[in-house]
Formats: structure tokens, sequence, C-alpha cells
């Protein structure tokens, strides 16, 4: 399987930071660690921002984000060929399949996709009939694109969802108009609005899913829960940065330095970013209920499941202790 993931992903260069511990694991130099990533967008942006600016450096760990779709990423977590997986939608079908993962960071509370069509296309109803990209059926990309067709009285047995892999793939197939429209994620909605794409709807109105944050096999945390741990501080410092309102200048920059775009749609895109952001690393607990109640109606699954099922915060809980303890 191994030859065949390689074939599926390409690393993302990005500058190597030399890293030092202060979380006193059996390491004496830095660990690489892989982790899927879907795309560059900014709901990802997080991994890319805390690991050139170095966060993850005071945890021995040195992320290397590799990019593909999010069905093979949670096959090469299973199996050991990934450390983690960025996708929590895609790790929630796989939950409820039976596969041992589980939630141990968010990233995201809610969503910040955008349903965005072709310039003629000016009503989700004009969608009938016409095909969807999406990055995979069963990830919350796909789940989101139901949830707001169903939600708009569309019949989705007269529409088609593609799915493209990568966000990148989806982004060529939609401006080339081989699809009518594509659920996606700032700066990319931004981007392709102010080109005259029209936008139909905000996932977030229509499901609270979770898109990005930190997932891993249940193995990989037995059997080095430490690493888990490092990895989870590196996003946790990262996020309290992003957060904090002093260091807002610097990250549009970044922003529009990473995605070269002006200052002025960075800024919009990172706005609209920010109200999806979960703000400490969890999700509410009803959220995450009714997101259980929509996989579960989506893959017809009669099992229930509780947020226990999906998540456990409790290495996440720590990292925060550790934090409160030293003031940050």
């Amino acid at each position: 399987m191994k030859n065949s993931i390689s074939a599926a992903i390409f690393l993302i260069t990005a500058p190597v930071v030399l890293l030092v511990t202060s979380l006193s694991w059996a390491a004496s130099s830095p660990t690489r660690v892989t982790i899927h990533v879907p795309s560059k967008s900014l709901s990802i942006m997080p991994y890319y921002f805390g690991k050139d600016k170095g966060f993850f450096a005071p945890e021995l760990v040195e992320p290397q984000l590799v990019m593909m779709s999010p069905p093979t990423a949670i096959a090469a977590l299973v199996a050991g060929e990934l450390d983690f997986s960025s996708t929590t939608g895609a790790a929630t079908s796989a939950i409820m399949r039976g596969l041992p993962l589980k939630r141990y960071f968010y990233v995201q509370a809610e969503p910040a996709h955008v349903l965005l069509a072709q310039p003629e296309i000016k009503s989700i109803q004009e969608l009938n009939g016409k095909t969807i990209g999406v990055t995979a059926l069963t990830d919350a990309v796909g789940m989101s694109t139901t949830m707001i067709l169903k939600g708009n009285n569309i019949d989705t047995s007269r529409t088609t969802q593609l799915a493209m892999g990568v966000t990148d793939n989806a982004i060529k197939a939609f401006t080339t108009r081989k699809i009518a429209a594509t659920l996606l994620a700032p700066p990319y909605a931004e981007e392709l609005e102010a080109k005259g794409y029209n936008k139909l709807a905000e996932a977030r109105a229509y499901a609270p899913l979770s898109f990005i944050g930190l997932v891993s096999s249940t193995e990989t945390v037995k059997k080095n829960p430490l690493k888990v741990q490092a990895m989870i501080a590196g996003l946790y410092r990262t996020m309290i940065y992003i957060h904090n309102p002093v260091n807002r200048g610097e990250v549009i920059r970044y922003i529009a330095r990473y995605h070269s775009i002006d200052l002025g749609l960075a800024e919009k895109a990172f706005t609209a970013q920010m109200l999806s952001y979960s703000k400490d690393g969890t999700k509410p607990r009803k959220a995450v209920e009714r997101e259980i109640e929509i996989y579960r109606e989506m893959l017809k699954i009669t099992k229930t499941f509780t947020p226990d099922d999906l998540e456990d915060m409790s290495l996440l809980k720590k990292v925060q202790e550790v934090a409160a303890a030293q003031g940050r």
C-alpha cells in the first residue's frame, strides 16, 4: 500500500524548523510526524503558520504536511503510514464504520466553507441536473453539500456530487467549467467571488460539521501519547497566537504572502475564517451531538454514538493545564 499512497501524495514545501522540547518525552532530536492535509486553505492554515512560526519547536516534533484525498488519508492512517490527519469529517465517517480513530483537537468549531457556482447560476435551485465538485462524498465537504441541497428542497438524486480528491482539483475543474459548483473555504472562496463566481450558501447555516482538526488512530495514542500531546501543544499555541488581536496584522500579511493575494482580500478571507476557528481546540458538545445525527442519517447508520465515541480531549486538557500554569 505504501507505493500507492506515495503516488497519491506530495510533500508540501515549507521551511524545516529545528525543534527543542518542553515536554520531556523520549526524543533527543526532532521527530518527524506526517500529517495529512486536504488543501492550503485558511481552514488548514494554522498547520502551515504554526510550522513556519516555530510553534512546534518546544515539543520536539517536526510536522511534515502531505496532501491527499481524505479517503486515502484515512486508509493510510489506519495502516500506520500516517501519524495524523487533519480532516475530522472523513474521520467521523470512518469511526462510525468501526475504524479505530478519534479526534484530539478542533482547529475549527464550525464550517467556513461556502457553496460557489458559475457566474450564470444565481440560485441553488439552478443546480438541479448539475455536477457539484467535492473532495469526498462522505467527508465534511460532501456532507455539507448534501445538507445545503436538502435545506433548499433540492432532490439530491437530480444532482451529481463528483469526488475530486483534493481542493486543488475541485478549483481547477470549477474554473475550467467542468463542474457547475463546488464548496470552498477562504481564501479561495473570496478570490473566486471577486472574479465573478456566485456565492450561493454558507455551510455553517446548514450543518455544524467539523472540517479541520487533529485525528489519529487509537493505536498511535496508546503507543506514544506524548507525541500526540506534542502536536496538540503546538496547535494550541498556534491557535492562541492567531486569536490574539495584537497578531492580526501579522497573520493577514502571512496569508497575503502565502497565497499571493492583496492585503484587502487577505483580510476579508481571514475575517470570514475567524468565525469558524475554535478558540481553545474544543467544540461544543451539543454541536458534536448534532453532527453525529447528521452523519447517522446520511450514512444510514443505526448504531448510536456519543461525542465520547468520536473525540478524546484528555490530552488537550493536559496541554491547557500546562499552559495555564505557565501563564500562557
